[in-house]
């Protein structure tokens, strides 16, 4: 599965139904953590792998959105929108690129 494919959550879901499990993850923890870890699990009604696996993925998926979006509220979004409007004179060396172009044209 490529990495594109993770944002589009239909295509994920799709995609992980047909998937065997193929791949390890192994990962040392405090005791006290797994036996929480564990209890969870049975409280869930899944097992340890399973219990772990899925809240790593949703803890993934869950970091990948929010580092995947921009969000702008109040002041911030009016000062981006503003620098949008904004149409800010051409300085000296896009003045000077254009006039290469210009006399590029006028040779072709």
């Amino acid at each position: 599965m490529q990495i594109s494919s993770l944002l589009d959550t239909e295509s994920l879901t799709q995609g992980l139904a047909k998937e065997t499990r193929s791949e390890r993850m192994e990962q040392r923890v405090k005791p006290s953590m797994k036996q929480i870890i564990e209890y969870a699990a049975t409280l869930s009604g899944t097992d340890t792998s399973e219990f772990v696996s899925t809240a790593a993925f949703q803890a993934a998926m869950d970091k990948i959105s929010a580092l995947s979006h921009t969000h702008l509220d109040g002041e911030d979004a009016a000062r981006f929108f503003a620098a949008l409007e904004r149409k800010p004179e051409p300085n000296q060396a896009m003045k000077d690129l254009m006039v290469g172009y210009d006399e590029s044209l006028d040779e072709a």
